[in-house]
């Protein structure tokens, strides 16, 4: 086996915390720049809302269970896991910093590290630590933006740097409860960040992206540029509330609620009677199974109380842009991933015409594997394998991740001709 197949098949562990299931990923580098998994493991739990673990006591027994179940599957052991640091735990702040070269030369790496390092200031904060640095852009002594300044000759450096910081506790919780598991070493890592870089390409997030991740019990909303998180918000809205909405306007078991919640379709209309284009017959009702009986709930009940949930969904989104300080632009559109509301069909039309914007659905783009709730745990799992090397500094991972999106910028330009 030549290197290039040894790194090719060098495994690496990630753990991606959502608000109801913890999803544990073993897996590689393959061909064409893919992902193959070796092994995973899922588990529910209790999760969170509003910065508190719902459940802690049985927070290190689900890790457990996750972690166990992939190793099982995999037939490998785990020596470092890379966990991801959900929104509600953690904190971007973007920093406008600069340094002198002292004469006019080629910016190094050694000047990109030396200008990331004079804006950390939370070595020694209680609370915060610093999990990724990624540039939103760099700037030039003549004022240009860019990504990669590695080579350009300037007498200065600056940039605006993104610093995603985790909180101490949560770090603290997680790897007593991972080295309980039998894992050694933990790494952290912004799951905002990390989805923003493995969902959209360079040139989209070049010009600014918005994504909505909505889970179970809430929603991570991130405003994205460049390589960096610009800012991030959270929100305790997720596609629990629909459910919670539906078992308690019919007054039906959370069980049977998340069940009808699957039938919807919110593109019929609630007034009208629409005839199935398969079919041919007329659906004026959602039918579900529960408890050996079959269940029958009217179209228009069942969208009235779905339709008014997305609104305050929407409402919510609308309170977070207002008190948005970050200039974006007001033509990008809103983009939603996670498993909370992208499959109820129809949803994302209707939450488009709540907002007066466009939104799209992104998802892995991965064959077998393009399913929204699988967004966090890929990203984690994509941004992992774009750096590791390991167990190097996190300047040298950022390097070698620069690299690769210089390299993809000078592929594109070969390909268009340019």
């Amino acid at each position: 086996m030549d290197l290039e197949e040894s790194v090719l098949k060098q495994n690496v562990a990630v753990m991606d915390l959502g608000t109801s299931k913890i999803t544990v990923l073993i897996g590689s580098r393959g061909i064409n720049n893919s992902i193959c998994i070796e092994g995973i493991g899922v588990c529910d739990y209790d999760g969170y809302s509003g910065g508190e673990w719902l459940g802690i006591e049985y927070l290190g027994s689900a890790i457990a269970q996750a972690i166990d179940s992939a190793r099982n599957s995999a037939r490998v052991d785990i020596d470092k896991l890379y966990v991801g640091v959900p929104c509600e735990f953690s904190m971007c702040e973007v920093k406008d910093v600069a340094i002198s070269l002292n004469k006019k030369r080629c910016v190094t790496s050694e000047d990109v590290e030396a200008l990331f390092a004079r804006g950390d200031e939370y070595a020694d904060d209680p609370d915060w630590s610093v999990i990724n640095i990624y540039p939103i852009y760099y700037t030039l002594d003549d004022n240009r933006k860019l990504i990669v300044p590695e080579g350009m000759v300037s007498t200065r450096l600056g940039g605006s740097i993104s610093y995603m910081l985790g909180q101490r506790d949560f770090i603290d919780i997680i790897d007593i409860a991972a080295k309980g598991a039998g894992i050694p070493e933990t790494e952290f890592v912004s799951v905002p960040l990390a989805e923003t870089l493995f969902l959209f390409d360079d040139s989209k997030r070049d010009g600014c992206v918005m994504l909505a991740d909505i889970g179970a019990l809430g929603t991570a909303l991130s405003i994205g540029r460049g390589d960096g998180i610009c800012r991030q918000y959270y929100f305790p809205w997720g596609g629990e509330c629909i459910t919670s909405a539906l078992a308690e306007s019919l007054e039906i078991s959370p069980e049977e609620a998340e069940k009808l919640k699957r039938k919807v379709i919110l593109s019929l209309d609630p007034n009208y009677t629409l005839a199935s284009s398969e079919t041919g017959i007329m659906l004026t009702e959602y039918t579900v199974e529960s408890g050996g009986e079959k269940h029958s709930y009217r179209v228009s009940e069942v969208n009235s109380v779905v339709a008014n949930e997305i609104n305050r969904f929407a409402r919510y989104i609308q309170k977070v842009l207002a008190v948005c300080d970050y200039k974006y632009p007001e033509y990008i559109p809103l983009s939603i991933t996670g498993g909370g509301l992208n499959y109820i069909r129809g949803a994302a039309e209707y939450l488009a015409d709540c907002l007066e914007c466009d939104v799209e659905r992104v998802q892995p783009n991965l064959p077998m594997l393009d399913l929204p709730h699988l967004s966090a745990p890929f990203g984690l799992m994509d941004m992992v394998l774009a750096s590791e090397d390991g167990g190097a500094s996190m300047f040298g991972k950022l390097k070698r991740w620069f690299t690769a999106r210089k390299s993809r910028r000078s592929d594109k330009n070969k390909n268009s001709g340019r």
